[in-house]
């Protein structure tokens, strides 16, 4: 998972960096898409998937890596919100720590994703809160992400 890994990193610095270039304006949902928009297009290149919500969750823009690792379409995605990729069996837990995330800034490590067939997918992942006022962001990246292949899925373990 290393090359993944310094593959969102460097994404991310790089995003970073472009953001200045977005600029900071008033945090409406209008507002959020249009930041979202601008997020994407400078992070086109970039070999990451990125999903990008809004406060309560809900993803607002997500590129097309995204939609390639997670199996789902650009307007399934737009409709689904944080917990609907997040096999939590506990939905509680999962707003807990979507409120710790948004509270510390940032969240790093190892996210199992759920796939639009029910399998899992493990990624490397680094998420950054409020990159924008009302704007997050995550970056997952897999090995085959990376370079460009499809992505590992693994099957779901039955209970």
């Amino acid at each position: 998972m290393a090359t993944s890994s310094r593959s969102v990193t460097r994404a991310m610095q790089q995003l970073q960096r472009a953001l200045a270039d977005v600029g900071e304006r008033a945090s409406s949902d209008r507002t959020i898409r249009s930041r979202a928009e601008a997020l994407l297009e400078v992070a086109a290149d970039l070999p990451v998937a990125l999903l990008i919500a809004n406060n309560s969750g809900r993803f607002v823009d997500v590129n097309a890596r995204a939609t390639k690792l997670t199996g789902h379409s650009r307007a399934e995605l737009l409709r689904m919100s944080v917990w609907d990729l997040t096999p939590t069996p506990n939905a509680a837990r999962g707003r807990r720590l979507w409120k710790q995330f948004l509270e510390r800034g940032e969240l790093a490590g190892i996210y199992a994703l759920c796939h639009k067939t029910g399998r899992q997918i493990h990624a490397d992942f680094r998420a950054w809160a409020n990159v924008l006022p009302g704007v997050h962001v995550s970056a997952l990246a897999t090995p085959a992400l990376v370079r460009g292949a499809k992505p590992t899925v693994r099957r779901r373990a039955r209970r």
